[in-house]
């Protein structure tokens, strides 16, 4: 939608047509039988927004989900903060995916039990929470302030009864508490741009997000290699893993599949043509 209106914008420009940003918000007024005339502003006076402060803000390119505070996905508003990642609509595919399995194995099982590792402000962990029943869901983070901005979001949609969250390093949360090979999925949206390339985002909108959450190491997949081998002990045999991956990633991630040895039935997900998503299941024993 939104490229969309950008590329109906630039078309109008330059084609020449007077007042081209006018006229391509009226065009999307139109084709959306006039939800953008609906849109309630009132939330500028309500919260006592300083116009002039956002938009000061914005010309020194922090991203209006920071400057606001929330962020969009998957038809849900959450907080967020420059602690956390802003969500984007590429982990879409990784949710969808997800819950399509979560989804199966609930019909024959009333009691699972998932992991998501690197939770951010939470948008993953609640998703999932809102579109399954009986799934408990355990997320954990290595940054103590996400984490904060994520208990935020379970309570802000009463989900503490389904998620806890914890801190710490990938699973070191969970290893004290007995469940070693009793998970039944693990999801994470990893780190996984290229150290370099990170040196190379000036100006754009990931110098103000979390680094922790963006670098992948030289190759950008040092994440990839220690989330594959300890997911294997957390997960129960035919347990699935779940990642996000960054665009021409998937040869090297399914050799550090391959090489692990514990996995099998890896399935690709793709969006235009691009892997940006891997399930791999645990291997009997």
């Amino acid at each position: 939608m939104f490229n969309d209106f950008l590329l109906s914008y630039s078309t109008l420009e330059t084609s020449g047509v007077e007042n081209s940003l006018f006229e391509t918000l009226r065009l999307f007024d139109l084709l959306s039988s006039g939800a953008l005339s609906r849109t309630n502003l009132s939330l500028l006076d309500e919260e006592k927004i300083d116009l002039r402060d956002l938009i000061r803000k914005r010309k020194q390119g922090i991203p209006w989900e920071y400057i606001l505070g929330q962020a969009h996905f998957m038809g849900h508003l959450f907080f967020c903060s420059p602690d956390t990642l802003i969500p984007t609509d590429e982990t879409k595919l990784l949710v969808d995916a997800a819950l399509e399995s979560i989804n199966k194995k609930e019909r024959g099982e009333n009691d699972l039990t998932l992991i998501e590792i690197g939770t951010g402000c939470g948008n993953i962990a609640v998703t999932l929470a809102l579109h399954t029943r009986y799934t408990k869901i355990l997320a954990s983070d290595i940054s103590p302030a996400a984490v904060n901005v994520a208990q935020r979001n379970v309570y802000k949609f009463n989900l503490q009864h389904r998620i806890a969250l914890l801190s710490g390093d990938l699973f070191s949360p969970f290893q004290s508490l007995g469940y070693e090979g009793k998970i039944d999925f693990v999801v994470c949206n990893p780190p996984y741009i290229p150290t370099g390339s990170l040196s190379r985002q000036s100006g754009k909108l990931v110098v103000h997000e979390p680094r922790v959450a963006l670098d992948g190491g030289p190759c950008g997949i040092d994440f990839y290699h220690r989330l594959i081998t300890e997911s294997l002990p957390m997960l129960k045999p035919d347990g699935m893993l779940f990642f996000e991956i960054g665009e021409r990633q998937e040869k090297p991630v399914i050799r550090l599949l391959e090489n692990n040895g514990g996995y099998y039935d890896i399935e690709f997900f793709t969006d235009n043509s691009n892997v940006r998503a891997i399930r791999a299941v645990k291997k009997r024993i």
